[in-house]
């Protein structure tokens, strides 16, 4: 789904887990339609203070994977995901290999977690109309202002185009 706010949550929990100390690092990377491994990579690098010293994707890889082992508790959020996605080859140990690390990842496409073996997944869905109205009333400062019908008469349409997407409607 577009505009559900996959990403907005993603970054809201990755604030949370720093927070509650959850985690000893927390991670965001954004993936994107045509993921670049190389700046995936890099921005893995940037949260871990690391200095690449291999200049090829595999090197990279064993460099970050190396870092990663060291550390106990690690998130790592790896934001629009198009499709599967080789944790190995950017040199994200998971399962078997660091069971602390958790990897979070998000993606408008079901398949993609299914291929990744996602081991629990979370849909988010537009909201229903009821809701989708009341957060648009609050976010357009409608909740306790008198208003004159024409104006309800608008503002519901408006909400209603949004069609339940929070962010549409929260702009």
């Amino acid at each position: 789904e577009f505009g559900v706010g996959k990403t907005t949550m993603a970054k809201e929990v990755g604030k949370k887990s720093t927070e509650l100390k959850l985690f000893n690092l927390v991670v965001i990377a954004v993936v994107s339609q045509t993921p670049n491994i190389k700046n995936i990579q890099g921005r893995i690098a940037d949260s871990l203070d690391l200095r690449f010293e291999k200049e090829t994707e595999e090197g990279r890889a064993a460099q970050i994977w190396h870092r990663l082992q060291e550390k106990k508790k690690i998130f790592i959020i790896l934001d629009d995901v198009w499709k599967e996605l080789d944790l190995a080859a950017i040199g994200i140990p998971f399962g078997a290999d660091h069971k602390g690390c958790k990897v979070l990842l998000t993606t408008r496409l079901q398949h993609v977690c299914t291929r990744m073996r996602s081991q629990t997944k979370i849909q988010l869905d537009v909201l229903s109309n009821d809701e989708a109205w009341t957060l648009f009333k609050h976010n357009a400062g409608l909740d306790d202002a008198p208003c004159h019908s024409e104006l309800i008469d608008v503002a519901q349409k408006v909400a209603g185009e949004c069609k339940g997407l929070p962010l549409a409607l929260s702009t």
